[in-house]
């Protein structure tokens, strides 16, 4: 077992990378699953699993919703503007203008039909340690900013579902995946695992330019991660 955390400290994170991500604070891998929100958009539900085993936890890496198709080996370094694909449902990560059904957060949904939605599925990938252009590898922690609203992918042990605010629900004991504009240590993640493809020596990323990262304050304070 430890090997394998060893070598996935190594890899790189390329185009068509189809990993599990972890939150750093929680423990909990990014999750989803054929099943929709009762609430809000009635979308694809995504919350954040405990388990490391579950195929529900894997996603792909891909462009940009604008931008060509990049090149299987294609480095996504820090900066980059990219999607994540759902590999069970061929759905992209995706958030909007709903309230999400526990914290009341922005709403962090799977959308689209094979592989396909809308600009609300990119995402910027910030690095917390790492310069823009950077290569990523499983030791790289990282922020998942949304494009469209500068919201941060976030999740935290007060957001649980239980038997009190989702009855009998499938996703009891899961966490709750939502967005803040707020960027502190719950918006951590890291690459736990997966499948990954060797490093292509190409002239470019076969990306999206690159996005400059803002001048940020890294705040720890619960209260405050909504401001």
């Amino acid at each position: 077992e430890q090997k394998i955390v060893d070598s996935i400290k190594t890899k790189i994170l390329t185009c068509t990378t189809t990993a599990r991500i972890q939150n750093v604070d929680l423990k909990y891998n990014l999750h989803s699953h054929a099943l929709n929100y009762g609430s809000g958009s009635g979308q694809q539900a995504v919350t954040g699993l405990e388990s490391d085993t579950d195929v529900g936890s894997l996603w792909t890496f891909k462009e940009s919703s604008k931008d060509k198709m990049c090149l299987t080996g294609a480095p996504i370094p820090c900066g980059s503007s990219f999607r994540l694909e759902h590999m069970g449902t061929t759905k992209n990560l995706h958030s909007h203008q709903f309230q999400s059904p526990v914290s009341g957060r922005q709403e962090v949904s799977a959308f689209g039909d094979n592989g396909e939605g809308d600009e609300g599925d990119d995402w910027i990938i910030e690095c917390k340690d790492s310069l823009i252009g950077d290569l990523i590898d499983g030791k790289t922690l990282f922020y998942l900013k949304h494009k469209v609203s500068s919201h941060y992918l976030t999740t935290d042990a007060r957001s649980m579902f239980t038997q009190q605010n989702c009855r009998n629900c499938p996703i009891v004991d899961q966490a709750e995946i939502s967005g803040t504009k707020a960027k502190n240590k719950r918006g951590l993640w890291k690459l736990v695992g997966g499948y990954f493809f060797a490093k292509d020596n190409l002239g470019d990323y076969g990306l999206g330019e690159l996005i400059n990262d803002e001048e940020v304050n890294y705040d720890d304070d619960y209260m405050k991660e909504d401001l």
